[in-house]
Formats: structure tokens, C-alpha cells, sequence
């Protein structure tokens, strides 16, 4: 009896602890798998402000950015003149083309991400190219000297974008002048910034009607904050203390049809003007133009493609025979 009894006992004792081990196997899969879900969500989150699309993978890195509201479809045709001799990468940045935003710090934010991708890919020689805000964000990027850019390849770029309009500007002026884009950006109705943008398009950026048209499908479909803050983060910026002991070498493409076009300055002053502009930092090249409007790359792509393949072929280690 007294054995029965204690066989019972034992039985349930085994059952029990076989049910606790049971339960608590199944408490520690589900906090395993709980905490494996919530450290990829928090690594998902710090990357999705940038997307990367790569065209290649043979060879040094060349990474193109795009400017406020574009694709980097902008870049496909370049990045595809490049992708049998380089690892070829396009970048889209949140807010951009119909990809979803984030909430603020834009510019901080890309960045961050850019050099947390470069740094997890342990990229040896790259080399970062954008258009405008795109140079912009790849000249913040290279300033993390840890991540050993080889160079960067600025399109339609400058360290002190309010310069470009007052180079004697106030901080008052240049409120006024973030307040106007904001409202401008953000409270117009879609058929008046959609008009506005092709202005714009028409009149600074590009020579031919596919390329606006292409453009303004581009800015419809971005985040109206994302446009705004970005540009008014660009307005903010002085890169000029940045570049004054530069190290990297950077390859700067300037349009020149402006000043030709409305106020008769011939290119023999270009290049003395844009540098001054630079504060005349060292190790920058620059590459002039008459005959572009502000994406260079897309009015005279053999032009932009020579220009680059001198660039690189100077600059860059191992990148022979372009």
C-alpha cells in the first residue's frame, strides 16, 4: 500500500517536473525568440532610413546618392557605366519616392546609417557620389575618418548652400528664407507644387522635357516634410571648418550655363570664383561646365563619365583600366 502510494507520488512528482521543464523550455524559446525579434526590429529600424540596391559586386565600392525627392533611379545609368569594374551601389533615402519616412534628424539619420552600412560591410575603398544633398550627405559621411573613405564625387554642390544665395546672409534672412520653404513645401495643394516643381526642373535642372517630367513624378510621391526639413538642414550647414584641412580627395561638378546665361561671367572665372566658394580647401578638383544645367550627370552623362574616370583613375587604388 505504503509503496503504491509512494509510486502515485512519485509519478506525480515526475509529471509535475516534467510539465515545469516543459513550460519553462517553452518560456525561454518564446524569450529567445522574443528577444532575437526585438533586436532585429531595433537593427531593421536603424537601417530603414537608407535603402541600398546593388548593381554589382566585383571591386572598389562606389556608392551614389540621389538629391531631395529623387530616386536613385537617377544615378542607373552612370552606376551601370561603372558595375563591370566596381561594386556598384544605388541608395534611396526614407521620405524619398514614395518610401516611407522617418520623423526627424533626416540628414543625421542618413548619415548614421550610411556609415553604420559601410562600416558592417567592411568596405575597404569606397568612394561616394551624390547629386546636391546627396554630396552633402556624402561629405558628413567621410568626415568619420575611422571609415577610411578613399574620396567623393559632388555633383551641383556647396559647403554653404545659403552662400549660393547671400553670401553675406543674416540668421534672420535665413529663417525667413526656411520659413518660405516649409509653406511653400508643405501647404501647397498638389497641383500647385507639383507645378512648382517643374518650374524649378525646367528652369535649373535639367535640358530635357523626360528628365522634368520624371522628376516631378519623383517629388509627388515623396513626403512633403522629408523635402522640406532636408533642404532647410542643407541651409543650416556650413561645411566650410569641415574642409579646411581635408584629406580626401573630392571631385567637384559645377555648372557654369547660369552665370553664363543670365550675367555674362565667362568661364575663365569659374574656377577661381567656385573656389573661393570652398574657402579654397585642399585636395578638391573641379570639374566645370557651360552647357548643363545642375544635374550635369544628366545632360552630359560622357562628359560627367570622362571627368570621373580621370577622377578615379588618379585617386583610387586598384582601379585600373576603367
Amino acid at each position: 500500500m505504503w509503496f503504491s502510494k509512494n509510486k502515485k507520488a512519485v509519478r506525480f512528482r515526475l509529471s509535475l517536473h516534467l510539465t515545469m521543464q516543459k513550460l519553462y523550455s517553452n518560456k525561454m524559446k518564446k524569450l529567445f525568440f522574443f528577444t532575437v525579434i526585438t533586436l532585429l526590429t531595433q537593427f531593421l529600424f536603424a537601417q530603414n532610413a537608407v535603402r541600398f540596391t546593388q548593381l554589382s559586386k566585383k571591386g572598389n565600392v562606389l556608392i551614389f546618392l540621389p538629391h531631395i525627392g529623387c530616386s536613385s533611379e537617377m544615378w542607373k545609368d552612370i552606376g551601370t557605366h561603372y558595375q563591370n569594374k566596381y561594386a556598384v551601389y544605388l541608395v534611396d533615402f526614407a521620405g524619398f519616392n514614395g518610401i516611407s519616412p522617418i520623423d526627424s534628424n533626416y540628414t543625421k539619420t542618413y548619415v548614421k546609417d550610411l556609415q553604420q552600412f559601410i562600416r558592417h560591410k567592411k568596405f575597404k575603398n569606397v568612394t561616394l557620389v551624390g547629386q546636391n544633398y546627396g554630396a552633402f550627405v556624402a561629405i558628413k559621411t567621410s568626415l568619420d575618418k575611422s571609415l577610411n573613405i578613399k574620396a567623393v564625387i559632388a555633383s551641383d554642390f556647396y559647403p554653404n548652400l545659403s552662400m549660393v544665395l547671400d553670401p553675406d546672409i543674416s540668421s534672420e534672412k535665413l529663417q525667413l528664407i526656411k520659413n518660405s520653404i516649409r509653406q511653400s513645401i508643405m501647404q501647397n495643394d498638389e497641383a500647385t507644387f507639383a507645378a512648382n516643381q517643374k518650374q524649378t526642373a525646367e528652369m535649373m535642372n535639367f535640358m530635357k522635357a523626360e528628365d522634368v517630367n520624371r522628376f516631378v513624378q519623383w517629388q509627388l510621391r515623396s513626403d512633403r516634410k522629408t523635402l522640406a526639413e532636408t533642404l532647410c538642414e542643407q541651409f543650416d550647414a556650413d561645411l566650410r571648418p569641415d574642409l579646411k584641412n581635408n584629406e580626401i580627395p573630392i571631385l567637384v561638378f559645377t555648372t557654369w550655363y547660369f552665370a553664363k546665361t543670365y550675367k555674362n561671367i565667362p568661364m575663365t572665372e569659374a574656377e577661381a570664383k567656385v573656389k573661393e566658394m570652398y574657402g579654397n580647401a585642399p585636395n578638391i578638383t573641379h570639374a566645370i561646365c557651360e552647357d548643363a544645367k545642375d544635374f550635369m550627370a544628366n545632360d552630359q552623362p560622357q562628359w560627367f563619365i570622362t571627368q570621373m574616370d580621370k577622377f578615379l583613375k588618379t585617386n583610387i587604388v586598384e582601379a585600373k583600366d576603367i
